[in-house]
């Protein structure tokens, strides 16, 4: 159970930091929700009717409730965060082994203390914007430091740039990815639950790469087949169109049931079958892309620089092959200048 107090600077976790050597983790166990609170005091306010007010004092101001603690969340020490390294530069990742824990998360930061139902299928979140208090407390003890003592004034002069203070994270948790369970893998369940979080976690972070470097550039299921090539490509080291079609219940047939009518318009939807039809094959030529095929896997999961006599080329007229999608960000912006369906 995570109980702490806040302080009235909340700078830095108590907690030692682990070596940043150890995939990026900057944070481990209990001790990660106490640093984000210390960043983001409206953690302290347990999801209920009536305490918005206390939320937005805390969200906007960074006062911390009084009495504050973290008893609403269980805490887990499997609990993480670290940070991902990207071709836009590093992302936070934070990862909540508890599903309850996972819920309260979402209802504190994305409704605003609101004790809403989360639904199954929500599996991770991006937050971009966020006021980050303790960027805010640490530029104050630099100020000081450095002799000011007009802290009020510095602060109105940093705050007017757009994105001072401000931060962005990638909120994910544990569950088989896109609710597929392991026996329709190739893995067993405790290797299928690990491999989840690691597609969940690259597939999130290439949605931030996305906007990061292109912003304006959004076709909502093109971004989810992306995005679902980053994460397989760094969690199992290769694609695997059958299960990029499983996730997204897509057939040769038609749909079968998955988070493709997630991202469907109206008229979209009266036309799923024959959608879900073209994205099965978009999803065999990706998988072409990398080197494999339905009919004959190559070995490239295990072997990034495995090569094949044949290697397709891109939209654009540029060769794409394993040796380049094992750089799987720099294989994402490829597809995302070359999408092979328009929505």
């Amino acid at each position: 159970m995570c109980n702490a107090l806040a302080s009235e600077k909340p700078l830095t976790s108590d907690a030692e930091p682990l070596d940043r050597a150890n995939e990026g983790v900057i944070v481990q166990g209990p001790a990660v929700l106490e640093a984000l609170a210390r960043r983001f005091p409206q953690l302290y306010v347990a999801p209920a009717e009536g305490v918005q007010d206390s939320h937005r004092m805390a969200r906007g101001r960074g006062i911390v409730p009084e009495g504050a603690n973290l008893n609403h969340f269980e805490g887990s020490p499997n609990d993480e965060l670290r940070e991902v390294n990207t071709s836009t530069g590093p992302v936070e990742v934070l990862f909540l082994e508890r599903r309850r824990d996972f819920e309260t998360f979402l209802q504190i930061m994305a409704h605003r203390s609101t004790p809403k139902p989360i639904a199954r299928t929500v599996g991770a979140m991006t937050f971009m914007g966020l006021a980050d208090w303790g960027k805010v407390f640490d530029a104050h003890e630099a100020y000081v430091a450095s002799g000011g003592d007009d802290w009020g004034h510095e602060f109105a002069r940093l705050a007017k740039e757009p994105r001072a203070f401000r931060s962005e994270f990638v909120v994910i948790s544990e569950g088989p990815y896109s609710n597929v369970p392991a026996d329709e893998t190739p893995y067993a369940p405790d290797e299928w639950l690990r491999i989840s979080r690691e597609i969940r976690l690259h597939h999130e972070c290439a949605h931030v790469v996305c906007r990061r470097s292109m912003p304006d550039d959004v076709l909502p299921v093109w971004d989810e087949i992306t995005a679902d090539v980053v994460g397989l490509l760094f969690a199992t080291g290769g694609y695997d169109a059958s299960l990029a079609t499983r996730f997204l219940g897509v057939s040769e047939r038609g749909f079968t049931g998955g988070r493709l009518e997630e991202y469907l318009n109206e008229e979209q939807m009266a036309r799923i079958d024959e959608i879900a039809a073209e994205l099965y094959d978009v999803c065999g030529r990706i998988e072409q892309m990398c080197g494999t095929d339905r009919e004959s896997k190559s070995d490239w999961a295990v072997d990034p620089g495995h090569t094949s006599e044949s290697v397709p080329v891109s939209e654009s007229g540029q060769v794409v092959g394993p040796s380049e999608a094992s750089d799987p960000f720099s294989f994402l912006m490829e597809l995302k200048r070359s999408p092979l369906i328009p929505y």
